[in-house]
């Protein structure tokens, strides 16, 4: 399966990610990819304690990369990692977490509109999401993205294991519900149809939700965030924690760097 991407990223594709916030990929893997992937998500739901995972990692099915092969193959084997510092213009690429999203055929369960940005524990702009097709995705199944949100520097306040303990401070207000702004002209709604393999960059402060799952199908993706170059520790309370990492490890200012957050792409390399 190849490392490197089929075909070079295009001016347009890093154009369109900085005006829009998001931009979808296309062509770049071998199609043994997702099927790698999805065939070890795939038995890792029929019994997850099997394949040594740890608790962390099966509540959502996170942090995949640090006892699967398939996944770890991925983070360092796969164009991913360059594909990412291209878009972003970043001279290096750093992986920093995944998670495996998987609604079933007829799910009604959705996802609240939210950024990233608020959850993590850094400062900078270039932790993108990698968010990569395993199964086919139709519009009705897709993940949303309204164009341009990347650019409002609104700090909202992300539920998190820690915030869910805090009192939210009068100042820091949730994401509001963007479907209620649909007729907004203002406002740009996009969606995809994607092959296994595609994939979406998408800006950490971009809004986005995700609808349930009116197909027939099921709808598999793999999201892996990545730290480019300009990425620095800022630890706020309100923040997710990363397992084997605490706050107090995490320098404010200083990037993040050792085993858990290992260098996978360099622009000079």
């Amino acid at each position: 399966m190849n490392k490197k991407p089929l075909r070079p990223i295009t001016q347009q594709e890093i154009d369109q990610y900085a005006e829009d916030g998001v931009v979808c990929v296309r062509g770049l893997f071998d199609p043994e990819w997702p099927q790698y992937l999805l065939e070890a998500f795939e038995r890792l739901e029929k019994d997850p304690q099997a394949e040594g995972l740890l608790p962390y990692s099966i509540a959502g099915y996170k942090y995949l990369w640090r006892n699967v092969p398939e996944f770890r193959s991925y983070v360092f084997d796969s164009p991913a990692g360059e594909i990412v510092g291209r878009v972003l213009g970043s001279s290096y690429s750093r992986f920093f977490f995944d998670q495996v999203f998987a609604k079933d055929p007829h799910s009604v369960k959705a996802t609240v509109w939210h950024n990233d940005f608020p959850g993590w524990p850094t400062d900078g702009e270039m932790i993108p999401s990698f968010w990569m097709a395993l199964t086919p995705v139709c519009k009705a199944n897709s993940l949303e993205c309204i164009r341009g949100t990347h650019k409002d520097k609104t700090l909202y306040w992300n539920i998190t294991n820690n915030s869910r303990k805090m009192i939210q401070p009068p100042d820091r207000h949730r994401c509001p519900d963007m479907n209620e702004r649909r007729d907004d002209p203002n406002l740009e709604f996009l969606s995809w149809d994607m092959e296994p393999g595609d994939a979406l960059v998408i800006h950490p402060r971009t809004l986005h939700y995700s609808s349930g799952n009116p197909t027939d199908n099921r709808r598999v993706a793999l999201s892996t965030r990545w730290a480019g170059s300009d990425i620095r520790w800022n630890p706020r309370p309100e923040c997710m924690n990363l397992p084997g990492i605490s706050f107090d490890e995490m320098i404010p200012g200083e990037v993040p760097s050792g085993d858990l957050f290992p260098l996978v792409w360099e622009e000079n390399a």
